[in-house]
């Protein structure tokens, strides 16, 4: 299951370009699907396709219901002046999830050239009522100027999905 955070009312953190996470989120999402889609060894859901608003409890739930093997939310950073980070950053709660926490982060880190800040446990809720392996990617800082402009381009997005992709292929040992 891949999860675009936020969406519809909750917009998640404005960006110093103006934009919006959600929209980051979506696209990079849909990107990442697209790749998925081209295994025939693995099924792929979103938790949203458009700008529409799902629940915490409702991305939890779609995956749990499914009984997907993988969980993954694709968010975008921010933090409010005077601190100005740049990098990417990758969350989990339970132990079980720190695999697949390396595994992704080590091919995000890659594709994104952004500095790596590194693997950490945080009790996030879609990372710790989901029942399988499950991780929260912060692909970049939407503070930061530098990050904000790489996280809207397209061939970034493209580059980090085909990341994102190939460490659940490489996780799920489907390559």
């Amino acid at each position: 299951v891949i999860d675009p955070g936020h969406g519809g009312d909750a917009p998640g953190a404005n960006s110093v370009n103006g934009r919006l996470e959600k929209e980051f989120n979506l696209a990079l999402a849909l990107k990442t699907e697209a790749i998925l889609r081209q295994s025939s060894k693995l099924t792929v859901v979103l938790t949203r396709r458009d700008d529409s608003s799902v629940s915490l409890a409702d991305r939890v739930r779609i995956a749990n219901e499914l009984n997907a093997a993988l969980f993954v939310s694709i968010h975008g950073n921010s933090i409010h002046p005077p601190a100005n980070p740049s990098g990417t950053e990758t969350y989990y709660t339970r132990p079980e999830s720190l695999a697949a926490a390396e595994v992704l982060h080590r091919h995000v880190t890659a594709a994104a050239g952004l500095p790596d800040r590194g693997v950490r446990q945080s009790n996030l809720y879609v990372t710790r009522e989901t029942v399988m392996p499950a991780v929260l990617l912060e692909i970049g800082y939407l503070s930061h100027p530098a990050d904000a402009a790489l996280m809207f381009d397209d061939a970034f997005q493209q580059r980090v999905a085909q990341a994102i992709a190939a460490g659940i292929a490489e996780y799920l040992g489907v390559l």
